[in-house]
């Protein structure tokens, strides 16, 4: 799943859905879109790479032969459009990102399914890693704030139709497609809410909440909860309601709807985003009923978890509810939520056909592994995937993080250089602060001062439409800090 990133500080930075908002999460933040080398390309054709075929949970395979695997271009949105233009399909691109769990879990698990391959007889498919410069154009024409999230796009007009942040199982990815095309195609009657819906969609992704949130509203008058796409509609409006910044609508929005919500990852992700809101509520009845609301249908998940969700989706449904527990206090429960969950993500693991397909649980494996006090197995485990995957940069990033949580400065500083040099984009800037931190700590003013002028550089070279203008202020100012005169040199 990906989460939104302004859940719990500690606990969303770690999920997604990610993950999160903008193109400069921090180092530990959860991979929604992480594909990369994760999926081997097994053909080619004309610069697109297909990913391996591994058949995913509740995949639905033909009784003989089953169908290849989705082909998608890779990198290349321009090529993507212009050629769903000239053969007069739809354009799905996947905007995710190496560093994101769910992003990998969605190409690992459910992009792979043969179930979807039907749909590319309407439908150009294309996956842009945003962390790359490439994507900066795409980045600033349509906003995300999960990790992954999935667009089905006018190649005529490059409008969009329809916008799906998040995870997502086969069948419900093949819904929102086919939809999608019915929209584009005119295929559904002029009264179908379809329309309105990717009009809501279509706000979303240009960042206009209010518009969405009018048009969401407009929805919610005329369907009721039997037409299948109200899930949506009640996940868009709480979406855009945290995004509008009325957090206290959101938690009252979210509370009243949470125990409604269907399907794979949908109903965490919501409970997730009430939880973000609720946090950021003063103490009151609403920040109360809100979270009470969330932890009995995280629970009820965890319990029964939906059929077609991933270990992923119930990976993550346990980190959240985990997290809201030691906020809240309860530590034994906030432990027992870490332990069920890496007792799956190690079988899922375990049972993975290559490293790159079970780095899909290294962060939330490293993650659970700290909270149990039992880092040192993370760092077995993410040495391991070090030498298994030399070229990625999120094994050594991972490792660095956990041997820093450890005090052991020196060794993270080294693992970090590692990261550094691999990354590129946002995602290094990332780490870059991390490396500026690191030599805080261990006393090396120099060091952090030439890192600091790195990393606003960097910043400031960005494109716009990767450019984070918060992050960028927090760098300048954590400079001037560090260039200040008088303070005292920190102790290692």
């Amino acid at each position: 799943m990906a989460r939104p990133r302004s859940l719990f500080p500690a606990l969303l930075v770690a999920l997604t859905a990610g993950c999160g908002a903008a193109p400069t999460p921090g180092p530990d933040a959860p991979t929604t879109a992480e594909v990369g080398p994760t999926n081997g390309a097994a053909g080619t054709n004309g610069g697109a790479k297909s990913g391996e075929h591994t058949k995913p949970e509740g995949a639905s395979a033909g009784k003989d032969t089953p169908a290849p695997p989705l082909v998608f271009i890779e990198d290349d949105l321009d090529g993507a459009m212009a050629r769903a233009r000239a053969e007069k399909k739809a354009l799905f691109v996947d905007a995710w990102a190496p560093w994101c769990h769910t992003c990998l879990s969605m190409k690992n698990y459910v992009l792979v399914d043969p179930a979807l391959r039907p749909l590319a007889d309407r439908v150009v498919f294309a996956a842009i890693d945003t962390d790359r410069p490439s994507s900066a154009a795409f980045l600033e024409r349509y906003k995300m704030s999960f990790w992954p999230t999935f667009f089905v796009i006018d190649p005529a007009k490059g409008d969009v139709v329809a916008y799906l942040p998040g995870a997502a199982s086969a069948r419900e990815m093949r819904n929102f497609v086919e939809d999608a095309v019915r929209v584009m195609d005119a295929s559904a009657p002029p009264s179908d809410p379809l329309y309105t819906l990717a009009q809501a969609s279509a706000a979303r992704a240009a960042g206009d909440h209010r518009k969405a949130l009018a048009l969401y509203d407009e929805l919610l008058a005329k369907v009721d909860a039997r037409w299948p796409r109200r899930d949506d509609v009640l996940a868009g409006k709480l979406s855009s309601l945290a995004g509008s910044g009325d957090v206290d609508g959101c938690a009252r929005f979210g509370a009243e709807h949470v125990d409604e919500i269907r399907g794979a990852a949908a109903p965490a992700d919501f409970a997730a985003v009430l939880l973000s809101c609720a946090s950021r509520l003063a103490k009151s009845s609403t920040q109360d009923l809100a979270r009470r609301k969330a932890i009995t249908k995280l629970e009820a998940l965890v319990a029964s978890p939906p059929t077609e969700s991933t270990v992923d989706d119930r990976a993550d449904t346990l980190a959240i509810l985990a997290g809201v527990k030691s906020e809240l206090g309860d530590t034994d429960g906030a432990r027992a939520a870490h332990e069920k969950r890496l007792v799956i993500m190690e079988k899922a693991a375990a049972e993975a056909k290559s490293p790159e397909i079970a780095a899909t649980y290294d962060y939330g494996r490293a993650i659970s592994y700290m909270a149990l006090g039992r880092g040192e197995e993370a760092v077995r485990m993410l040495e391991q995937r070090e030498r298994e995957m030399p070229k990625s940069y999120d094994p050594p990033a991972r490792l660095s993080s956990a041997l820093a949580k450890m005090g052991r400065l020196d060794a993270a500083l080294a693992a970090n250089g590692r990261a550094v040099a691999l990354s590129y984009g946002p995602r290094r800037l990332a780490y870059l602060k991390q490396r500026a931190d690191l030599q805080a700590k261990m006393g090396d003013r120099k060091g952090q001062i030439a890192t600091l002028r790195e990393e606003v550089a960097g910043h400031e070279a960005l494109g716009p439409g990767q450019r984070n203008e918060a992050s960028l202020a927090d760098a300048r100012r954590r400079l001037t800090e560090a260039l200040g005169e008088g303070s005292a040199p920190p102790k290692r």
